[in-house]
């Protein structure tokens, strides 16, 4: 069974080493010297595979799915929003807040002031390796063109999916569990113990287990077919 990884914004194919799963680990566009164009993603993303994706990742491959289900075995999201049905306005402005701030202060202050936000409360600062690898604009363009409040909310899309869907939160991630209550009347969820938002990285072993458990159910599917 195939595995593709997202990462998350400000991240790289590197913050999935330690689930020790084989798989194909992209860049997301507007990181690491990568041009802003998802159409370059569409195109990496060519076989039928079970696509992972964390928070932005997470967000573009329930879009990519969309677009593209017959590439689709399975979808593993984690910390992701399928989108905003309110605040949107105002979610506009938080983003040109941290765009502007990315834009005139750079990296190493914006990676300080992300990183303090409540969100990341129980996140090790030690594990934000190449954090500052990124260029600043690119990441601006980042969170303008792909915020939720710029992508279609996918709520009402979720039900079409006819791909078997996971979706992981951090057992501590407040600001998330209202998402993942609302998900989980519908769709299988699962919280991560010991993580807040960034779960792939607090708990690296448990989301590694309940990837492949999920990915074993998907084969025992096929086979039974």
């Amino acid at each position: 069974m195939k595995l593709t990884f997202l990462h998350g914004f400000l991240g790289s194919p590197e913050d999935f080493k330690s689930f020790n799963l084989p798989g194909t680990f992209l860049t997301l566009p507007g990181h690491q010297g990568r041009p802003l164009d998802l159409t370059l993603l569409e195109k990496e993303i060519s076989e039928k595979t079970v696509l992972i994706g964390y928070s932005l990742g997470g967000r573009l491959a329930l879009h990519f799915a969309k677009r593209f289900p017959e590439r689709i075995a399975g979808l593993v999201i984690l910390s992701a929003n399928p989108g905003l049905e309110r605040g949107i306005e105002e979610r506009k402005l938080w983003d040109e807040k941290w765009a502007s701030l990315l834009e005139t202060e750079g990296m190493e202050l914006f990676i300080k002031k992300w990183y303090a936000q409540p969100l990341f409360s129980s996140l090790n600062p030690d594990r934000l390796i190449g954090r500052a690898n990124h260029d600043p604009h690119s990441l601006a363009q980042v969170l303008r063109e792909w915020s939720p409040a710029r992508l279609p909310s996918l709520w009402k899309n979720l039900e079409e999916f006819s791909f078997p869907l996971l979706f992981l939160f951090g057992a501590n991630d407040i600001k998330y569990k209202p998402i993942a209550e609302r998900l989980r009347k519908t769709f299988p969820v699962d919280y991560i113990p010991n993580a807040g938002h960034a779960i792939h990285v607090e708990n690296p072993r448990l989301c590694a287990e309940k990837i492949q458990a999920f990915i074993g159910g998907i084969s025992e599917y096929s086979d039974g077919k």
